[in-house]
């Protein structure tokens, strides 16, 4: 997970900060996190075909290799620290200053630092443009949309300066999805269509601006902070099992279970012909 802010501007120019490594005139990265393992509930189901377009022909053809998919996940909890945002913490009296401040900000390590708690969940759809589904080996990739229900708590010296709870969030992404059956190597089994998977989500604006997180802090001089944007990558693996709810349907049996006997004497007693020939030709 990554917090991001877009640079000051200055009479519509963007503020090139020229002592942070790594920045840009695009965005600033104000988020020092390593990466985190979380884990979580997700419900969701395996990629569909479109009703209606396995077997389509000719122009429209390209629709048989669009699928669907949903996942609704549970809440995550993320902690971590904000850097220099949205500024160092040096107050400012004139133009210049604040100018002298954007373009030498103080080292992460004297500048200004504050501590964030970040919760969602998510619901989301996620269209496979391309969808291939082998005998052994499935592969998708398209887009992701659906929305986030987040919190966020601030924490400045001990105390809290932004607490946003219960905010909408429209998700947009990317998703990547590998499958392949292992259920093929047991085939007597509970685990006979079971299929390892790896999966892998990127969360942000497809334009690349982020995902637009609220908060309420503000700058040294009691300014509004700008925006703060989000982008979040996860990668999950595992093992996944279609589970069949109901009953298969009785199959009807073609024609008797077993061919009729012909001839075939009753308690004993010959055939008719027989008993008729014996009372014309007595002993």
């Amino acid at each position: 997970m990554d917090f991001f802010t877009h640079p000051a501007n200055v009479q519509g120019i963007p503020v090139s900060k020229f002592s942070a490594p790594g920045s840009d005139t695009d965005t600033s990265v104000v988020s020092r996190d390593s990466t985190t393992t979380r884990a979580f509930y997700s419900i969701g189901s395996v990629p569909s075909r479109i009703p209606g377009t396995r077997d389509i022909k000719g122009f429209f053809s390209f629709l048989s290799g669009l699928a669907w998919s949903f996942n609704l996940t549970s809440p995550r909890t993320y902690r971590g620290n904000l850097i220099n945002y949205p500024d160092d913490g040096r107050r400012y009296l004139a133009f210049d200053e604040y100018v002298s401040n954007q373009l030498f900000p103080l080292p992460p390590q004297l500048g200004r630092n504050m501590e964030y708690t970040y919760e969602d969940y998510q619901m989301y759809f996620t269209l496979y443009l391309g969808y291939y589904e082998g005998k052994n080996v499935n592969f998708g990739v398209g887009p992701i949309y659906g929305l986030a229900v987040y919190r966020m708590d601030i924490i400045e010296k001990e105390q809290r300066i932004s607490s946003v709870k219960n905010q909408l969030q429209e998700l947009k992404g990317l998703r990547l999805l590998f499958e392949y059956n292992i259920g093929q190597y047991f085939p007597d089994t509970i685990l006979y269509n079971a299929y390892v998977f790896l999966e892998v989500t990127s969360f942000g604006d497809l334009d690349g601006k982020g995902l637009n997180i609220k908060n309420q802090v503000t700058t040294a001089n009691g300014l509004p902070a700008p925006s703060l944007y989000m982008n979040m990558t996860t990668y999950r693996m595992g093992v996944r099992k279609e589970l069949q709810l109901s009953k298969e349907p009785h199959k009807k049996e073609e024609g008797p279970a077993y061919p009729p006997l012909q001839n075939l004497p009753s308690a004993g007693l010959p055939p008719k012909e027989d008993t008729k020939s014996d009372s014309e030709n007595p002993g």
